[in-house]
This record gives C-alpha cells, structure tokens and sequence, in this order.
C-alpha cells in the first residue's frame, strides 16, 4: 500500500498515510518523465531588501516556489550593494513558475503599494 501524495509504503492491514491523511493506493501512479516546468516570470523586482524578505515569506507561505535572481549574486563581485542595488546586477527579482504567476501576484498584492 502507498500514499499517493508522498509515496510512503505502508504494509498490509493500513488503510491512511498517517502524515497526509488520504486514503492508501495499491499501486502509484508512474512518475512522468521528461523537461520540467522551466518558464519563469518574474512576479517582483525591487530594490530594499526588508521588502524583498517580505515578499519571500508571503511566497513561502503560499507554498509557491520561487527564485531570487539576486540571492548570493549581489555580493559575488565584491562592490556590495548601495541602497539594496547592486550596481552591476540591479535589483533583485523574485521569479515563480509561469503556473504560480497569478497566484504569486495575488500572495503579493499591495506589498509594494505598502
């Protein structure tokens, strides 16, 4: 027996994954194979990092997997940043899938007006 949702295996006689609470599958579903979803849109592109932080937990929350274009690049040519701008990179970007986009704006909404 398996649990669809995280594909633990379960023995005989258990009915319901005990961390997702669904019941247990005979058999899994065959993982499909192939390119991943790889179109990013970009959902933020700001300067301060306070709201870049912010908008990283309002993602997180929402569950949407995200990518900050300027995490670990900002300091890798050793100027630092100016004003949360660094100059030869410029602001940092948060970047979901093109599935998440609309769910991303809508976890995002009104943090830049704010």
């Amino acid at each position: 027996m398996f649990c669809p949702k995280c594909r633990a295996e379960y023995r005989e006689g258990f009915f319901e994954c005990s961390d997702c609470q669904i019941p247990l599958v005979e058999q899994l579903p065959e993982e499909k194979e192939g390119e991943p979803d790889l179109e990013l849109v970009t959902v933020l592109e700001i300067k301060d990092p306070a709201i870049m932080a912010i908008a990283k937990s309002l993602l997180e929350e929402a569950e949407i997997e995200f990518i900050d274009t300027a995490e670990g690049l900002q300091d890798f040519y050793g100027v630092g940043r100016l004003g949360g701008l660094q100059p030869l990179t410029g602001p940092a970007r948060l970047q979901v899938s093109a599935r998440d986009e609309e769910r991303a704006k809508s976890a995002l909404q009104g943090l830049e007006s704010s």
